[in-house]
């Protein structure tokens, strides 16, 4: 695995997560410093990343992870996951391949988080109404997204649409930590859904 994504994985904040939930309520570690100028970086690479780019990496990510990453351990789906990722970016250099990197933490996750956003009986009404049932999951997904955006927006994390970077990801920290310790959603998910919907252009007017 590459240092940005090791480095990802390790702080627990990162939007590759390992294999199962951190506890309800739990603090991700390292310290909250590390984690909130991750989730800057996060933001940043979304944001800056052409959109074409993200589209291709967010298809090459899902059929590896529907075809290639298959696994009865969740721990090995994961790795695989996140290995893949890593090998996209070879191609880049320097500072482009570390924002390729963050961009493809975001997505990875977002991928291995669908069942944490959508009930499999919704799932499956939009495999049964949909021969192409992928785009309408992503609109899904998106919507869910919105929500949890929408109750940061409302919560007392948020500073503001006119924040800078780094105190919008430290409100982002903050809401996706209290929100691990109510639902059954792991801080990581969290972190990349947030991310996503913003970065993509969502969560700004």
């Amino acid at each position: 695995m590459t240092r940005t994504l090791a480095i990802a994985a390790a702080l627990a904040g990162a939007a590759v997560v390992t294999a199962g939930r951190p506890a309800r309520g739990d603090a991700p570690s390292p310290g909250l410093e590390q984690r909130v100028a991750y989730i800057a970086g996060l933001l940043e690479a979304i944001e800056t990343t052409d959109r074409a780019e993200l589209v291709n990496t967010s298809n090459y990510l899902y059929a590896i992870e529907r075809n290639k990453c298959q696994a009865p351990v969740e721990s090995l789906h994961v790795s695989c996951v996140a290995e893949a990722a890593a090998r996209n970016c070879q191609s880049h250099q320097g500072a482009a391949r570390e924002r390729c990197q963050r961009a493809s933490d975001v997505i990875a996750a977002n991928r291995l988080s669908e069942k944490a956003f959508v009930p499999e009986d919704v799932r499956y009404e939009i495999m049964d109404k949909h021969r192409d049932y992928r785009p309408a999951l992503e609109r899904e997904l998106y919507h869910r997204y919105a929500i949890v955006v929408a109750e940061l927006v409302m919560s007392p994390h948020f500073p503001g649409s006119a924040a800078a970077r780094p105190a919008l990801a430290a409100g982002i920290e903050s809401y996706c930590r209290e929100l691990s310790g109510t639902r059954s959603l792991a801080w990581q998910y969290c972190v990349a859904a947030v991310v996503w919907f913003i970065g993509t252009g969502g969560g700004r007017s």
